[in-house]
């Protein structure tokens, strides 16, 4: 890969729906609140930022967010994602739509270094997912990868320090531990922009994994997600 590799982002894991062209450094953008209507505006997104060009002479990849998020919206992007990359024979990097909600935080101002984080979305199920991490030299370190679990469930590995809550997990937040909700600091509305990942990403500023258009899939983290697949499903009639 080029030093600079122009990049099409995008994410619709929040109520977010985020789309951006990264070209050497020129960015355009289109992020809107668009809770359950992201199909309806993702691909006429897609035709404003590319501006009458074919996707194929203005990106080199496709940057996705993965989830863990809404399964409708996971989809959304996913599946975009997908036909674009076969489309184009582009190829794909999967991103964390939670860590992308850090370097959100990150971009804003918002973190310093040091940081105590939990990113966090609600899960629309009594539960919020989340990634805990710290901020550190302009980078987030996560501790493990991402999980879901009811807000009374919630612990952090150093218990000693403050903690920065970003995204809509916040909602839960009368409802953490104790050693928690007395020691946090909230941003709620903070949501993954994909201007801010494609920069990142075409910079070389965060490491790229690229795969094909086939080995992209929704990170969807439950453990169970209420119904079976065909295959496992008795016969009906």
């Amino acid at each position: 890969m080029p030093p600079m590799t122009r990049v099409l982002a995008l994410d619709t894991a929040t109520q977010a729906c985020t789309l951006a062209l990264w070209d050497g450094g020129e960015l355009c953008l289109r992020h809107q609140l668009l809770a359950r209507a992201h199909n309806r505006h993702i691909l006429g997104m897609l035709f404003e930022v590319l501006q009458g060009r074919r996707l194929a002479d203005a990106a080199d990849i496709i940057a996705c967010g993965v989830g863990p998020g809404s399964f409708t919206g996971l989809r959304v992007a996913v599946s975009v994602a997908q036909g674009l990359a076969w489309s184009q024979n582009l190829p794909v990097h999967g991103f964390c739509s939670l860590t992308a909600q850090v370097y959100s935080a990150g971009s804003a101002s918002l973190l310093k270094d040091g940081d105590r984080v939990l990113s966090s979305i609600d899960a629309q199920i009594d539960q919020l997912y989340g990634l805990w991490g710290t901020w550190q030299g302009e980078q987030f370190i996560p501790d493990a990868e991402a999980f879901i679990c009811s807000p009374e469930e919630l612990c952090n590995a150093s218990s000693h320090q403050p903690v920065t809550v970003l995204g809509s997990g916040e909602r839960y937040l009368d409802r953490f531990p104790p050693s928690l909700a007395c020691a946090v600091r909230t941003y709620p509305d903070v949501t993954p922009d994909a201007g801010i990942m494609a920069g990142l990403l075409g910079a070389g500023t965060l490491p790229l994994d690229l795969q094909p258009a086939h080995a992209v899939c929704p990170q969807y983290v439950q453990k169970n997600i209420g119904w079976k697949k065909l295959s496992e499903q008795g016969r009906h009639d």
